[in-house]
């Protein structure tokens, strides 16, 4: 499917500021206006050139000389648009190997919807500010707005064919113009689930009375088989609670329009019924394993947000050495805590979600519990946190995180299948590490 903003992207196209001769039509002293003239020549030149963030500078110092205009707060919002649709754009190979540090897409299309909020409230005459607010709300996904912008503009210029062919583009990409006839009801937070916040889609009601979407219910309860409300124990996963047929047609019924958007967030989630997980292409994490990041990269950072959004969790793959493309293997992290810094990046703290274990493999942890000892001769160890023959798998990992290995080491364990092997594997490396003072201060 192709992307809402394309047909405005196409559309759209910055303006000539223009020279006047007279004064009194300049508004201002002549060699003021040559000064914001110069710079909103030299913005366009830019932005024809795709050098939008300079484009933005000098549009935005003949905005200080000039407030108001309505062509140089067109040019800076169409500017905006154009990045953030540039970083939603970008593929994940050049986040990675060429890394950028700046406002994410989000940020930039914000600034774009105020800019063109100014022009409709200066000049409420023309399609173009109704044609720019519409492109701001596509790139914040606010697809219902961007409609009614488009509407509000077809009042203003009927006859308008680029206006014509943006709705019609927005509601085939969107399918959002049956709901929007209809008036939207209003609803109780009965109709609510308490995990997401969200209407419920797939709805799934406990034995204890509470109700969930079943794929919020199914992400609580990886830690344990309880109520996320009230910890009544469910002996049964949610995926085997069937979905509540008569709540699922009542919401269906009367809330069309906002279950068409749950569903179709659902369904750009899932793949042949396979959920999807967003990736994070960095460095090797390890199951039990605790780290923080710092998220600078604009395409990351949304990201971010949108998990954040979600249930917290992402997938964290490293590029292989051996091969230099994306590893064949990699873990699934939950963000424990997202800190935004004032300077626009991300101050993450994740733990990876290590799930099963394998067969008991008590003479490997007795053989590892000694070497641990020894290990302690040269740091403190918290034995208490070990995992217990119960849970080996887990054990496994645990036993690893205490060394200092090469990311290509750590793909090597992580790709193991055999639990007793990477036991083995582990003991012999912190026996190494022991003597080579790899292990972790």
């Amino acid at each position: 499917m192709a992307s809402p903003g394309a047909a405005f992207s196409a559309a759209l196209a910055a303006e000539d500021f223009p020279w006047v001769e007279s004064e009194e039509e300049m508004g201002m002293a002549p060699d003021k206006y040559r000064e914001v003239f110069d710079l909103a020549r030299s913005g366009t030149q830019a932005f024809r050139e795709r050098r939008f963030d300079e484009a933005i500078s000098l549009y935005s110092k003949a905005q200080s000389l000039r407030p108001g205009d309505p062509i140089i707060l067109s040019n800076r919002s169409l500017a905006f648009c154009r990045i953030s649709q540039l970083l939603r754009e970008r593929s994940a190979s050049d986040s990675e190997y060429q890394p950028l540090n700046g406002l994410d897409p989000t940020t930039h299309a914000e600034l774009a919807l105020k800019d063109a909020e100014k022009i409709v409230s200066i000049n409420s005459n023309s399609a173009r500010p109704y044609l720019l607010k519409a492109y701001a709300l596509i790139l914040l996904e606010r697809y219902r707005e961007a409609r009614e912008a488009l509407l509000a503009g077809l009042q203003v210029d009927p006859l308008s064919h680029v206006l014509q062919t943006c709705l019609s583009d927005l509601e085939r990409n969107t399918n959002i113009a049956a709901g929007a006839r209809r008036a939207r009801l209003d609803r109780t937070d009965d109709f609510e689930c308490t995990l997401c916040f969200k209407l419920l889609y797939e709805p799934v009601t406990t034995p204890c009375g509470h109700s969930f979407c079943r794929s919020c219910l199914h992400q609580s309860m990886d830690h344990g088989n309880k109520c996320p409300m009230c910890r009544t124990v469910l002996f049964i996963g949610p995926r085997t609670y069937p979905i509540s047929v008569t709540l699922s047609n009542i919401i269906q019924r009367n809330f069309p329009e906002e279950y068409a958007e749950r569903r179709s967030e659902h369904e750009t989630m899932t793949y042949a019924g396979v959920d999807l997980m967003p990736l994070f292409v960095m460095d090797v994490v390890l199951p039990c394993q605790k780290m923080a990041l710092n998220i600078f990269e604009p395409r990351y950072r949304l990201m971010v947000r949108r998990i954040m959004e979600g249930n917290h969790r992402m997938g964290m793959v490293a590029i292989d050495s051996a091969t230099g493309t994306v590893a064949d293997c990699g873990c699934e992290v939950e963000i424990l805590e997202c800190e935004p810094l004032p300077d626009g990046r991300f101050y993450l703290e994740l733990i990876e979600m290590a799930n099963g274990a394998s067969e008991l493999a008590k003479a490997y942890i007795r053989r590892a519990r000694e070497t641990v000892r020894t290990a302690r001769r040269t740091r403190h160890l918290d034995l208490e946190s070990m995992p217990g023959p119960q849970d080996p798998e887990k054990f496994s990992f645990w036993l690893v995180n205490l060394i200092s290995l090469r990311p290509s080491d750590k793909l090597d364990l992580l790709r193991l299948r055999d639990t007793r092997e990477r036991i083995s594997s582990s003991i012999r490396l912190l026996s190494d590490a022991e003597q080579g003072c790899r292990v972790h201060l």
